[in-house]
């Protein structure tokens, strides 16, 4: 979860199901050949290692690698397990605050990765997927923050007076010749530009922009295109021109249609959201052998110590979940889930952190593990101390392991996962992260879109804050422009040919710049004076 710390890093960890650890493999008896013992348990150290990752127990993987180091003789197989296993075993003592101990594996791993010497160790990323074999290794994120997305690309402010002037001149000749030729969305955008690096060379020229605002604003209502804040936030601005009257009349008239067709789409949503949801049918199976109580839904099959109406509870609320998600962003429900997805309820903060090794102060987090695009497990842990566990851990879990597989051989950004994780919660929960933009845009600590759908992964800690509150934003906005399942299909194929041509061929934009600004206009009513409202959805 977003707002509890940094835990959700466990969201896309490709983690096995880890109920029932039994102890380690024995090592291999004494042969005599010292040639095949050595082999022996050099291999039982690292398949044991590769488990202990898989089960997110780093410490012991270390350990395990450890013993066996005399044995090695250089196996580079064995030494990059050996780094993987550090990098995690770190970042895991960063997160509990074991400072002094993670210098001591931070040189350690600086032996085996010399590009390291290169960086500090607060460096590492916190947020990469647990290591495996297999699984590819995230750059470290710089520490430096990013700026770059308020500064002006045309560069008006480090022209000369007269290289400046002639710059805005010739961008109010090309906005011109575009409106003449009734290029509207083209005369919008040069107009804009003006605006942007001297808003007085505009005057005589502003009825002509906010015309060029208004006809967009109508083709995207006709079109059934872009989101009603924006489409409200457009209006306005062309107001806030100096027009005649008529357009003032007709802008009037705009608002009145689009908080029309704003009730009606709210009154569409309640309606389709609630309809055709599944009925759940939770089958009670009594004890296992390790001591948990199993329940199963058609998809989910639930480890617990609870009531059998908690346990009932939390099965529809993981069933609903899954096909309301599927339903929004995929537009079809999958086939049951093969295999079910693991739904693990600990009683306590306590326990769940002495099964999971996960700090109690963690709500709860979901792992799966893929292979391509087919996904080999799934689980969920929770537990049950937490308030909202039901209508918004729950969820938020859940959709993580709803998304997995479904963009492609590449995981889902965690960006667009984060932020439709975070828009199952209860609105007022959502707000916690949206009310903070604001002062994470004056404090500059936004990330330029570009930069932050391509980010494969979390930002340093400080930033994290921005990141979500941007990242549930932008998904919000971007899923409100055309729908849940046209920002699905913009990510998968961002994914796999890039996130401009996406932008373009789903959006519109033929820039990022243009989104930014779109973005921005959704995000915060006035961020012309820094002292923005963010805008919920409506």
């Amino acid at each position: 979860m977003a707002k509890e710390g940094l835990w959700t890093i466990f969201c896309a960890s490709a983690v096995l199901a880890s109920r029932f650890i039994g102890p380690a493999s024995a090592a291999p008896p004494e042969a005599r050949d010292h040639t095949i013992a050595d082999t022996l348990a050099i291999q039982t150290a690292m398949q044991q290692a590769r488990d202990y990752l898989l089960h997110n127990n780093p410490k012991a993987a270390v350990e395990s690698l450890e013993l066996q180091l005399s044995r090695i003789n250089g196996n580079s197989l064995y030494l990059a397990l050996l780094r993987d296993s550090y990098r995690a075993y770190i970042k895991e003592l960063r997160l509990s605050r074991q400072d002094s101990l993670a210098k001591k594996y931070t040189k350690l791993l600086s032996i085996l990765d010399p590009d390291l010497n290169q960086t500090s160790p607060e460096s590492l990323p916190l947020n990469s997927k647990t290591p495996t074999s297999t699984a590819p290794t995230a750059a470290p994120v710089k520490s430096a923050t990013v700026r770059g997305y308020r500064e002006d690309e045309n560069d008006f402010f480090k022209a000369t007076p007269g290289e400046h002037k002639r710059k805005l001149t010739d961008l109010l000749a090309k906005a011109e010749t575009a409106f003449g030729k009734n290029q509207f969305r083209e005369a919008n955008s040069l107009f804009e530009q003006v605006y942007q690096a001297d808003r007085q060379s505009l005057q005589g020229h502003h009825e002509r922009w906010a015309y060029c605002k208004l006809r967009q604003v109508v083709e995207q209502i006709n079109q059934k295109s872009a989101s009603y804040p924006v489409l409200e936030s457009e209006v306005r601005a062309a107001l806030n021109l100096n027009i005649n009257t008529q357009l003032q009349d007709f802008s009037k008239q705009l608002l009145i249609e689009i908080e029309k067709r704003r009730q009606q789409a709210v009154a569409s949503v309640s309606r389709n959201d609630e309809s055709d949801l599944p009925a759940v049918s939770v089958q009670h199976l009594g004890r296992n052998t390790d001591g948990w109580l199993v329940a199963e839904t058609a998809n989910f099959r639930i480890y617990h110590t609870q009531s059998q109406q908690v346990v009932d509870d939390a099965g529809k609320a993981a069933e609903r979940t899954r096909f309301r998600m599927l339903r929004k962003w995929i537009g079809e429900v999958d086939e049951t889930w093969n295999p079910k997805c693991d739904l693990v309820l600990h009683a306590t903060g306590q326990d769940y952190s002495r099964a999971t090794g996960v700090p109690a102060g963690s709500p709860g987090h979901s792992s799966f593990q893929l292979e391509g695009e087919r996904v080999l497990s799934r689980r969920v842990d929770l537990h049950c101390d937490v308030s909202d566990m039901l209508t918004a851990v729950l969820p938020h879990e859940t959709t993580h392991v709803v998304l997995a597989g479904k963009f492609g051989e590449k995981p889902v950004p965690r960006w667009a996962d984060e932020g439709i994780a975070v828009l199952t919660e209860p609105r007022e929960k959502i707000e916690r992260h949206l009310r903070n933009l604001p002062k994470h845009w004056q404090d500059r600590d936004l990330y330029p879109l570009r930069q932050l759908v391509n980010m494969n992964d979390y930002p340093e800690a400080a930033r994290v804050g921005a990141f979500y509150a941007e990242s549930v934003s932008l998904v919000e906005f971007l899923s409100s422009e055309k729908g849940p399942q046209v920002f699905t299909h913009f990510v998968r194929d961002g994914l796999r040919a890039g996130y401009d041509t996406a932008l373009e061929k789903h959006y519109g934009y033929r820039h990022f710049n243009d989104l930014e600004r779109a973005w921005m206009a959704f995000a915060l009513k006035n961020s012309t004076n820094s002292q923005g409202v963010v805008q919920g959805s409506r």
